[in-house]
């Protein structure tokens, strides 16, 4: 069958903007308040502004995916910020076998550790610009205007604690590139996940961060005005998670290593790192991918259903602990457990076909004891596109079915480790305190914002909606193997 034919575009470029760390209900009280003038007027009043279901996990790199390649981060085998891949034989050699996109040399190892089937915005649209982007891509290195200038950045806000610098920064890179005669960038804003992560989400600290945000975005447009391309310029804007306020720090190794002592964990690698029974990695500090040994080694897989293996007694430890909400494992091929104190939700994928098989498989959910997503009135079988519609109200939208996306990636946990809101799961190593965190399934780290300056319909919208929505916009071909759909927009704003 030939590709689809292009549609014939109604904008010239794109400006794809991910302003990290952002919460969608923020936004709109700012904007509903008058705290945020240019997304009421060029978003909200347009009609253009929505709240999504972004993707688990909930933390950045993996989840800039939606925006920037359109697919889940299960797809590109990211389970998290931090990851390990399971020793394939012997005793627990984890020598070049971890991973952490928080040091040096991101954008390289990502570009290695992402399959090469997974394309950008940079293939598929011309003339894009990169400001801040993580994965790189597809970008010619013309493209590439903060190559340089994001580390720099990133140090002296670091140094200084005057995260709007690093804003300001890309403000400053959006404008020179459409000044370059760049059509359209991909942007990344850091300050309000930086701000969040010191004070809290919803603090009056990180609420300036949103106001200076704002700032930032009505220069960009006025520039563009000025320049005569803003009625032919789609501007979409969307985060990658949200964040939840912490006041209770653990360290999930040492919660592991009551079970597994030989417990593997950034930054300390070198402990273990040749005789590991476990390895937890800590994403967002909330959520933990967590390897373990299964009975007769890393050979085999943990069964963490087995009455009195080491697996079992580590669920169990898990679970009773405060701090943890869920733990979240595979009972078998398509078959995923979600567990807490009381209960346990069992998602099986229709037939036991792996997950990935098809795009829209039939789940199955069965509950053991008490549901611990509070599912009661979700039908037992449903389709796994109908999830996000079912559960966008409760308190752990779209669950089901991103587990089932996230379980597509081999390097995803043994066992994920969610924390309770309040809590998290690094208490030491980190380079500032952190009052903010992020990495579950709750609707507060789940539900991220979609405004584009054109009219959509009212409608449940998906972060990975919005790639295929700016593609189509431009006339560009549709990408295969996205789960997205384009949504129809109505007028530009000018």
């Amino acid at each position: 069958m030939s590709p689809p034919e292009p549609v014939p575009a109604r904008w010239d470029g794109v400006l794809a903007i991910l302003a990290d760390g952002a919460r969608p209900d923020i936004m709109a009280e700012l904007a509903a308040a008058g705290e945020m003038p240019s997304l009421k007027q060029h978003f909200v009043d347009r009609g253009g502004f929505r709240t999504a279901v972004g993707v688990f996990p909930t933390v950045s790199g993996p989840a800039h995916l939606p925006l920037l390649t359109g697919m889940h981060p299960g797809q590109a085998n990211l389970p998290g910020i931090r990851w390990a891949e399971r020793p394939t034989g012997g005793r627990g050699r984890f020598l070049f076998r971890t991973r952490s996109y928080m040091a040096l040399g991101r954008a390289w190892k990502l570009e290695r550790d992402v399959p090469p089937a997974v394309t950008t915005l940079f293939h598929h649209l011309p003339g894009v610009a990169d400001v801040n982007t993580w994965f790189v891509r597809g970008c010619p290195a013309k493209a590439r205007f903060t190559r340089f200038s994001k580390a720099g950045a990133f140090l002296r806000s670091l140094a200084t604690s005057d995260w709007y610098a690093s804003d300001l920064q890309a403000e400053h890179a959006v404008k020179h590139a459409f000044d370059r005669g760049f059509r359209s960038a991909f942007a990344v804003f850091p300050a309000i996940d930086e701000l969040g992560h010191r004070f809290g989400p919803s603090v009056e600290e990180t609420r300036e961060a949103y106001r200076r945000f704002d700032k930032c975005l009505g220069r960009i447009l006025d520039h563009l005005h000025r320049a005569g391309r803003l009625d032919r310029t789609l501007v979409a804007i969307t985060s990658d998670h949200g964040q939840t306020a912490t006041s209770t720090h653990l360290d999930i190794d040492d919660l592991v290593r009551v079970v597994y002592p030989r417990t593997l964990a950034y930054p300390k690698l070198w402990r273990y790192l040749f005789s590991a029974e476990a390895a937890a990695m800590v994403s967002g500090n909330s959520l933990a991918n967590v390897y373990v040994q299964g009975a007769r080694g890393w050979d085999e897989l943990p069964d963490f259903d087995a009455t009195g293996s080491r697996a079992q007694a580590l669920r169990d430890h898990l679970v009773s602990h405060p701090g943890v909400e869920h733990v979240i494992y595979r009972r078998g091929p398509g078959v995923f457990v979600v567990a807490n104190a009381g209960g346990r939700l069992v998602i099986s994928i229709a037939g036991g076909q792996a997950p990935g098989d098809v795009d829209d498989p039939m789940l199955a959910l069965d509950v053991e004891g008490r549901d611990p997503l509070g599912y009661e009135a979700l039908p037992r079988r449903l389709a796994k596109s109908d999830v996000a519609r079912l559960t966008a109200h409760t308190r752990f939208p779209d669950a089901p079915a991103q587990l089932v996306d996230f379980f597509r990636a081999r390097r995803a946990g043994d066992l994920l480790v969610c924390a309770r809101s309040g809590y998290d799961l690094r208490s030491r190593f980190e380079y500032q305190p952190h009052r903010g965190s992020h990495g579950c399934l709750d609707r507060e780290h789940m539900m991220v914002p979609a405004a584009i300056n054109a009219s959509w319909p009212e409608d449940i919208v998906k972060a990975t909606d919005l790639f295929p929505t700016m593609l189509a916009a431009l006339g560009a071909a549709p990408a295969p193997g996205r789960l997205g759909r384009a949504l129809v927009l109505g007028n530009a704003s000018g």
